[in-house]
């Protein structure tokens, strides 16, 4: 035993050879498939959630591939546009004679700016083109009223993925590698060495004056504390250079009693930020933004210049091949019409009714769980309970697409068309139909993600928990897998979906999506008391030359331990019921072999704990897991009883 450290999360490996299970769950399971392992050198990591995704995304490029074959018809005129859009990203001749034509267009207008004022009279038209600005407007449903929407005001994005990253030591290594991209690029559309080299100089010096004002991840994390609503006179207190009233009657075509602001401390620091001293590095932060995200829709070459900094944050050796490079653009831009596509050719009906039937039967495991709870009140209980009755369940994929896509119509080449022309009228539409929304109710039937997405969620907004067809996929779910391995799998998913409407953002929310308190204080304490023990659980432990940031992290620990608590409780319902199953699953599903890159990005800016973390801790506040495997003090797997943390 002389090579175990008694850690929380298992013990690690330290002699090149398979852990036990008693000393670390995670290690055990995954060992083989760890050694053996190989992450594509276009992407970060390799994994359970990465080689689902994989297999997804070469279906339908096959599909997308048989299509301009003449062997697949467009199931409706929306798909067709979908596969104009990508024959067009598949024409890399076409943009090698086009060259850099239509970026040198659309920066002609950023180029003109002379004064901050010429920037505050266009605002309006440049919030509808798309262009970056220090500051994004977008509606929203008003968390406090979620049948109607609202405006909502968010601070802009650093270079850089969080402000932390700002002291992390890789931090000058990271900025010089935008810093030369951004200068290739640069050049690449006609600037010379000297003027490349100070328009990026400028941009760092705007970056850098955002940096104090804006919010770290872990605070943005807290939903509530971004919900601040302030009336048109007091968001035009916050510049005296631009007319934020103005601009947003103008895109909403209304006066709205207010708008929320999620970050009032950014926004009360505008002129600070934003001024006539500040205005050329504010112009040339916009036009280094413009380039970087538009050139990878020009020459191959200029794409591939384009991933340096992506390929520097996340670890990452190439970009995507050519032809995974079309199919992302295209489900970028007709995300719902694709999942339409996929979810109608790749779901079935059984798989939809086992596990519409798996989420019911864990939603009355939850109430049940709530009606014998010993720390709730029963005035709180109730209105837990109500809110859990009204969860509305989605599987698989949506039964319409959003009307929005109906309005895009994409130029072919042979029209005049371009990659860069279609993909930016694209992004004007949907910003046009986000403004237009305003007046119209929430459509509760929208969806948050396309079914071909591996992925879940829960919207508190909607009080819905949603089950893309594309998860519902092994090693999470098969209908020919145990029912062990299901409810280790996809059933801990679907626990954890339920438990965000009771995590510590979700708690905020009632059975409507409406952000309003329906705790006792008492209760309210007792759950925050909790939610401390959970933050403390995780907070500190190492991993990636770093700690977890228990904080940042809080909302998804506590939904995984009640998907777990709720999962198993579940199964033991079986007659088969296979604990050991339900836990090797459990660790399977989270295996992850990721760049050094990767996992500091994700441990500094993710809300998930690391994916070994989750596969080992959470199975450390379960009795039945310590009965299952046999494990004891002096295991590495053993955590006293008094700091296992159990929630819901």
């Amino acid at each position: 035993m002389g090579n175990v450290q008694f850690v929380l999360g298992g013990a690690p490996v330290t002699k090149g050879k398979q852990a036990s299970i008693k000393d670390n769950l995670y290690m055990h399971v995954n060992y083989d498939w760890l050694q053996k392992a190989q992450i594509p050198a276009d992407k970060p990591a390799a994994g359970s959630f990465q080689d689902m995704d994989e297999a997804v995304h070469q279906k339908l490029m096959n599909d997308f591939d048989r299509y301009h074959q003449g062997k697949l018809s467009a199931p409706n005129p929306m798909f067709a546009e979908a596969m104009k859009m990508h024959q067009l990203a598949l024409d890399f001749k076409q943009r090698e004679q086009e060259g850099v034509t239509s970026l040198l267009e659309v920066i002609k207008p950023i180029q003109k700016l002379s004064l901050l004022t010429d920037l505050s009279h266009q605002l309006t038209d440049w919030v509808k083109n798309g262009f970056p600005l220090p500051l994004t407007i977008d509606v929203e449903p008003d968390w406090k009223n979620t049948a109607q929407n609202a405006v909502f005001m968010y601070a802009p994005e650093l270079i850089l993925p969080d402000k932390t990253y700002y002291t992390k030591p890789e931090s000058d290594e990271l900025l010089h590698t935008w810093a030369t991209m951004t200068s290739q690029l640069l050049q690449a559309l006609g600037y010379n060495q000297e003027q490349a080299a100070d328009i990026v100089n400028q941009a760092l010096v705007f970056d850098k004056l955002l940096v104090p004002h804006v919010l770290p991840a872990d605070e943005l994390a807290d939903y509530p504390k971004q919900y601040n609503p302030r009336t048109l006179k007091e968001i035009q207190q916050y510049s005296q250079s631009f007319d934020f009233a103005s601009t947003i009657s103008e895109l909403i075509d209304d006066h709205p009693e207010k708008v929320i602001v999620t970050q009032p401390q950014f926004f009360e620091h505008f002129d600070q930020i934003v001024n006539d001293t500040t205005f050329k590095n504010l112009k040339s932060w916009i036009l280094t933004k413009t380039v970087n995200s538009l050139a990878k829709l020009l020459t191959d070459d200029l794409r591939q210049t384009a991933d340096q900094f992506h390929q520097k944050l996340s670890g990452t050796q190439k970009p995507v091949s050519q032809r995974k490079f079309a199919y992302q653009i295209v489900d970028e831009t007709f995300k719902y019409v694709i999942g339409d596509f996929y979810g109608k050719k790749y779901f079935g009906e059984d798989a939809k009714a086992d596990a519409t039937k798996m989420i019911q039967q864990m939603i009355q495991i939850y109430k049940h769980r709530l009606e014998k709870n010993d720390w709730l009140g029963d005035q709180t209980r109730a209105k837990a309970i109500t809110k859990l009755d009204h969860i509305a369940i989605k599987v698989g994929f949506p039964e319409k697409i959003k009307p929005v896509y109906a309005k895009m119509k994409i130029i072919p080449a042979e029209d005049g068309g371009t990659l860069l022309g279609n993909y930016l009228n694209v992004e004007r539409v949907k910003i046009a139909d986000n403004f237009e929304s305003y007046h119209r109710p929430v459509d509760r039937t929208e969806w948050d993600m396309p079914s071909q997405l591996v992925n879940a969620c829960y919207d508190p907004s909607r009080n819905d928990i949603t089950f893309p067809a594309a998860i519902l996929e092994k090693p999470f779910y098969d209908l020919h897998q145990s029912h062990s391995k299901n409810f280790g799998g996809i059933g801990c998913v679907m626990g954890h979906e339920i438990s965000h409407a009771f995590d510590n953002n979700g708690a905020h929310f009632d059975e409507y999506g409406n952000m309003t308190n329906w705790w006792t204080k008492e209760d309210f304490a007792h759950f925050e008391k909790l939610t401390r023990e959970m933050i403390n659980e995780f907070d500190g432990i190492p991993f990636a030359g770093g700690t977890v940031n228990g904080k940042l992290v809080v909302s998804e620990n506590i939904a995984d331990n009640g998907g777990m608590s709720c999962a198993l409780e579940a199964l033991k319902q079986s007659a088969d019921a296979d604990l050991q199953e339900f836990f090797t699953n459990w660790a399977t599903i989270w295996r992850m072999k990721a760049s050094p890159a990767y996992e500091k990005m994700l441990l500094a800016t993710d809300v998930h704990a690391p994916e070994m973390l989750r596969g080992n801790v959470q199975p450390q506040n379960f009795d039945d897991f310590y009965q299952t495997f046999d494990i004891y003090q002096g295991d590495g797997m053993w955590l006293e009883p008094d700091k296992r943390v159990q929630i819901w």
